[in-house]
Formats: structure tokens, sequence, C-alpha cells
């Protein structure tokens, strides 16, 4: 996990990220009545020769209803911030976030979410293309998938759900020691469930689905390293017909 940066103080005001100016690092996703993007900004220490990457996320009017907020929701990014501290606080490797703030404007709900970039990372998608040019070694593949297994697995066992769980949502990157790291991002739509038991099936599907042009071996063994045994349990062979079998609806949708 990234050490939280020193955010500015300057950086910490909510009017000067809702209005900055910028192109946009992912298209506005617009939704009923409102929106949300995201942009990539360079953040300077004023006092300091240190400056590093964040990501300024802005929405309005995105809203999401919960069991205390039934009719008028909270906005999503209230939900994502939340979610970031309960999950660091769990020692479960996400972005570090710097800075939210929302406000009423207007009969509006605008929300801002700050967090730092994942600094020398690549999102998943892109390096299992690689793994798939040919040049890995099966060593090295197995390191990946048991780095992304393990860092599931321990989102998992804090009972959140992430109900996005696709490759581009899972950033990793080969470390000195020839090891690989992994952390998850893009948490806005994240649920706390009753048992850890309850996240699996929809969040490994999900994984599964976009990963199929791995070899069955070595989606197996990303199973076998979440579970964290060497051999299936009939319990977890039944867990993979599940996941199979989600897939495959999935897929003809």
């Amino acid at each position: 996990m990234q050490k939280p940066h020193n955010t500015p103080s300057g950086v910490r005001n909510f009017d000067k990220l809702w209005n900055y100016q910028g192109e946009w690092f992912e298209k506005p996703n617009q939704h009923r009545q409102g929106w949300s993007g995201v942009s990539r900004i360079l953040i300077h220490h004023s006092n300091k020769a240190q400056r590093f990457y964040a990501f300024l996320k802005r929405q309005q009017n995105f809203m999401r209803r919960t069991w205390r907020h039934p009719f008028s929701g909270v906005s999503t990014f209230s939900c994502e911030y939340a979610t970031l501290l309960y999950l660091r606080s769990h020692g479960v490797p996400v972005p570090s976030p710097l800075f939210f703030s929302e406000q009423k404007q207007n009969g509006n709900v605008n929300a801002v979410l700050l967090t730092a970039a994942l600094e020398g990372y690549q999102p998943l998608n892109d390096v299992v293309t690689q793994l798939l040019s040919g040049s890995w070694s099966i060593h090295r593949q197995r390191k990946l998938i048991a780095s992304v297994a393990k860092t599931v697995a321990h989102l998992h066992s804090t009972k959140i759900q992430h109900r996005a769980l696709y490759p581009k949502h899972v950033f990793v990157r080969e470390n000195v020691q020839g090891e690989f790291d992994s952390v998850l991002i893009d948490l806005e739509k994240a649920r706390l469930k009753l048992f850890s038991c309850q996240c699996a099936l929809h969040d490994l599907a999900t994984l599964n689905r976009d990963l199929m042009q791995l070899s069955l071996s070595n989606r197996l063994y990303f199973l076998k390293q979440y579970y964290g045994v060497k051999k299936l349990s009939f319990g977890m062979k039944l867990m993979v017909r599940l996941i199979q079998a989600r897939t495959l609806r999935k897929q003809k949708r």
C-alpha cells in the first residue's frame, strides 16, 4: 500500500477543486439528473520541491439510496470515501484518499473526491495482455495471479463486495524484489455485506468473465490462492461451478 501524501492545504478547498479547468481523464458519465467525471491533476507543494499526481473526481446529483437515507440518498463519492477509509484501516491496498467534500448548491448535490494516483502501476487488463504475449514464465504468471487473488480475498475478508471488479479496476506493479503488488480502485459501488462469503460469487464471476483468455489452470490457481489452499474442497468446487454458470449467463446477454 502506498503511503498517504501530505496534501497541500490549498488543495483541500472545495471551490478550487470543483471549478478546476482541465481535460477530463475519463469522459463524464451522465446518469439520470446528474453526471460524474474524473480529471488527472498535478499537485505542487508550495514549501517543498515536491509534486505528485492525483485523480480529481467530481459529480453532481449522483446519488445512492441507503438504509439511512432511503429517499434522498447520499452521493456515491461519500460512500466511496467512507469505504476507502474503512479498507485502509483494515490494511486492504486501495488508493490514498486526500480530500472529500460535498455541498448543496442551487438544489444540486455537488461532491468532490481527491485520491493519490498510483505511481508505477498498470491496470490488470494491460498486464494480462503482456502475459499472453508468451514472454512470461509460468512462475512469473503465478506470482501475478497470487497477488491479485490474495488482495481480492483480503477485500472480501472485510465483508466488502466490490461490485465492479473488472480487470481495469485492479492495478498491479512488479516491485524490485520481483513480486507483485495489487491495488483495488473505483469502489464507488462497493457494499458492506453481512458475511464475507456473500462477496465472492458476484466479484469472482465478474473477474473470471473478463479474464477468460487466461488458461483454465491459471484461473483455478487463482481460486486456490484466493482460498489459501493447495486443493479445492467440495464446497470450493461448487463455487467454481457457480462462477462458471454466472459467467456463461453474463456472456449470453
